[in-house]
């Protein structure tokens, strides 16, 4: 069983799927590829709507594609890919944005250089105690910063999460591969936009990895599934 952390699935909320029917293409690609849960993660940013606007909208999308679902569809979770701003350290309604049922937020960094001022404000976000990180695809962050500032946001009490395209491109794949290998990778996400952008279900990032960590898939689901479940997490953190 697949779980899809990190999706943009739901129609004409952002800049993902541009409708209903590019919605249902993509849920019938990652059904056919073994992806049996997903969490819809559209982009939220705080300095433009509000939270609640932000969820009325999400809803509305879901409600829409609802009636095009097919029982071989993957079951949906209802989420947000949050973009870090320092806003967010004090923002009131940040527990709504975490994945429906848990306490999980998918927190996605500014693409820029990864100074202390940033690393702290995360753990700022961390220490409220009423919402666990999930940073998104950490593998894209070593475009605009070092292995070694990431290293300092990942040493955090956060979880990562990587992207299955990036697994597939030689000039990400040793980067993924090297996060994975140093324990700061605990759930995969296809990070689907659109059925012609070349994205890929998680299943191909999971044939790649389990060539040198033949484990990873069943590490990978128990992470998941506690996610989802809002459990605790003893061995991971």
């Amino acid at each position: 069983m697949y779980i899809d952390f990190h999706s943009h699935f739901l129609p004409q909320i952002d800049d993902g799927s541009r409708s209903i029917e590019e919605s249902v293409q993509i849920l019938d690609v990652l059904s056919e590829n073994g992806t049996e849960e997903i969490v819809a993660t559209p982009h939220f940013y705080c300095n433009e709507q509000s939270a609640d606007k932000f969820i009325m909208r999400r809803n509305n999308a879901y409600e829409r594609l609802k009636p095009h679902l097919k029982p071989e569809h993957p079951e949906i979770h209802l989420g947000a890919e949050v973009l870090y701003d320092a806003a967010l350290i004090g923002y009131e309604d940040l527990p709504k944005l975490c994945i429906e049922g848990t306490k999980w937020l998918l927190l996605e960094m500014p693409y820029v250089q990864l100074t202390d001022k940033i690393i702290n404000g995360v753990a700022d976000i961390v220490d409220r105690g009423d919402v666990k990180v999930l940073v998104a695809h950490i593998e894209r962050y070593l475009n605009f910063t070092s292995m070694k500032e990431l290293r300092k946001l990942m040493q955090l009490d956060v979880l990562g999460q990587i992207n299955a395209k990036s697994l597939t491109k030689f000039s990400s794949k040793r980067n993924c591969m090297k996060l994975i290998g140093d324990g700061f990778v605990q759930v995969l996400g296809s990070d689907y936009h659109r059925i012609d952008r070349g994205d890929v279900p998680v299943k191909d990032g999971f044939d790649i990895i389990c060539k040198k960590y033949d484990d990873f898939a069943e590490y990978v689901e128990s992470n998941g599934r506690a996610i989802l479940d809002d459990g605790e997490l003893y061995d991971i953190i």
